[in-house]
């Protein structure tokens, strides 16, 4: 209960006592009326907190459109504007040069294995083959993750769940297996399998403190995911060490604001 809450408890007691003597009934009726007010502000609380939720996937939504943008525009520098046709090149006219007196060829060394290799295939073609797998990887990694995150939006938790453990699985260091963890917990916590999701989350937060990810961008959301976990639990110490580590590390993340509204009740 926050602080806010119990001073409201407090004034309607002070209240109460300042209008006399009242009847068992009466006061019955004002404290039930005060606990229906207790529930709805924590209803209204939990909404918000939901509707942040539902913010963090329109943000992450936005970003797998935009990272599909970078795709093509990737795929189309690649392809380096097949089907258009080379530019004239006007020759510009000839310069005598002043006649030199023939110099001694110089002595050319037999080139080396390294040199015969790069002869035989050009760093440029070795550089746009490596592109071109890391695109197909990227590729392949992004439709599945949107796969999975369009079955979470669809309110299909138990195939988005299987989505996700999947992705994880094959793909553990994307730019996008934070995000898959995230969301894995969310579905746990939707589907009432509370201690599932906190071992999700901690299993990403371990993974990033031990540097196992390519990304840990979302470490605050899954922190401030932690800490509502162990606040509802009861557990008010463990839930003030999750706001106070994304105050810490994370300053500047939206997360932060809550967590110091959290850590100033």
């Amino acid at each position: 209960m926050s602080k806010r809450i119990f001073i409201t408890v407090i004034l309607a007691g002070v209240s109460v006592a300042s209008c006399g003597a009242v009847t068992k009934e009466d006061f019955e009726k004002r404290m039930a009326s005060i606990e229906n007010r207790i529930a709805k502000l924590e209803e209204k609380q939990n909404i918000l907190e939901e509707r942040n939720l539902r913010a963090e996937g329109r943000i992450d939504t936005l970003s797998e459109n935009l990272a599909g943008v970078r795709l093509e525009v990737e795929k189309l520098k690649m392809r380096g504007g097949v089907g258009q046709e080379a530019p004239v090149k006007v020759p510009e006219p000839k310069q005598e040069k002043p006649q030199q007196l023939a110099e001694a060829p110089q002595r050319q060394e037999p080139p080396s294995t390294l040199e015969a290799q790069q002869r035989q295939e050009p760093p440029s073609k070795i550089d746009t083959k490596q592109r071109q797998e890391q695109l197909l990887y990227h590729e392949d990694y992004q439709k599945e993750y949107n796969e999975a995150f369009q079955l979470y939006q669809l309110k299909q938790l138990n195939q988005a769940k299987e989505k996700f453990i999947e992705f994880i699985k094959k793909y553990p260091k994307t730019p996008l297996t934070d995000n898959a963890y995230l969301w894995l917990g969310v579905i746990y916590r939707d589907m009432k399998e509370l201690a599932k999701a906190e071992a999700v989350w901690l299993t990403m937060v371990e993974r990033c403190q031990r540097r196992e990810m390519v990304d840990c961008n979302k470490m605050p959301a899954v922190l401030y995911q932690l800490g509502l976990y162990y606040e509802q639990k009861g557990e008010s110490k463990r839930a003030r060490e999750m706001f106070e580590s994304i105050v810490k590390e994370y300053p500047q993340s939206e997360e932060a604001t809550r967590a110091r509204i959290k850590l100033s009740r």
